[in-house]
């Protein structure tokens, strides 16, 4: 009775509206997904810029914070932008084309901070597979998937090539969402929970990824290196593209650059 008489005390059109929510809602067939735990993920933004005539990659941003400034990584010239109480400062790091796809040092200082974020991000995430968390594995798919493809255009923007990673390291849109109720993270993280015997192997390339990132910031990143002009990352860059295939699932290396 209460019920009813309150129901009339609404405006027509409220209760109109209030029937159609009810109705949309008993016919909701989305799926059920598992539950996110969220906790901090030290990762810096990284957002690409590209041509408009052509859609290639110009440039990758790099933000750590919300203040407005970043740095900007490309083919030739860097730049850094800095937001000041009096505008905006712009100091251009120029890079002859000739010597391009050599790790310039503030290229080399930008690159660090970022590997040092993902390290943190990968040692988090060997732990969270161990100890069966895969509501902290699934809240890290929503952030890490565009993380791993932003990484993937950096390198190459950093070595002044599109093909200085292995095509199977290329992360492509159709394999996730930027979003914390994506069911494709559910549907990645629920292949793990079915097969232990591959959350074994994705735990090993993990940590031979975080080793490799070591050993890539020590011998190419730090400011005295033995030769500039030498790639040491070959080793990386395989272990990067091991790791995209086995987080997505993908089996053998069969995957395309997009």
């Amino acid at each position: 009775m209460t019920g009813r008489a309150a129901r009339f005390l609404l405006p027509a059109g409220s209760v109109v509206v209030l029937l159609v929510l009810f109705e949309a809602g008993a016919k909701d067939e989305s799926p059920r997904l598992r539950k996110r735990q969220s906790y901090r993920i030290d990762l810096p933004s990284l957002r690409i810029y590209r041509y408009e005539d052509t859609g290639e990659m110009r440039e990758v941003r790099i933000a750590s914070d919300n203040s407005g400034s970043y740095s900007a990584i490309a083919g030739l010239n860097d730049r850094r932008v800095k937001v000041t109480r009096h505008g905006r400062e712009t100091t251009v790091y120029r890079e002859p084309w000739e010597r391009a796809f050599i790790i310039s040092e503030f290229e080399a200082k930008e690159l660090k901070g970022v590997c040092g974020s993902l390290m943190r991000a990968l040692e988090d995430f060997e732990k969270n597979l161990q100890r069966k968390q895969w509501g902290k594995c699934l809240y890290l798919d929503g952030y890490f998937p565009r993380f791993l493809q932003s990484f993937f255009y950096l390198y190459c923007a950093a070595r002044a090539s599109s093909e200085a990673m292995p095509p199977e390291a290329f992360v492509p849109d159709s394999l996730f969402d930027p979003s914390l109720r994506s069911p494709k993270s559910d549907a990645r993280v629920g292949e793990w929970v079915r097969d232990p015997e591959h959350v074994i192997k994705l735990r090993i390339i993990t940590r031979e990824l975080v080793y490799q990132l070591k050993e890539w910031e020590k011998k190419e990143l730090k400011k005295r290196r033995k030769n500039p002009e030498v790639n040491y990352g070959e080793k990386l860059e395989r272990a990067f593209a091991l790791f995209v295939r086995h987080y997505f699932n993908l089996g053998s290396s069969d995957g395309a650059h997009e």
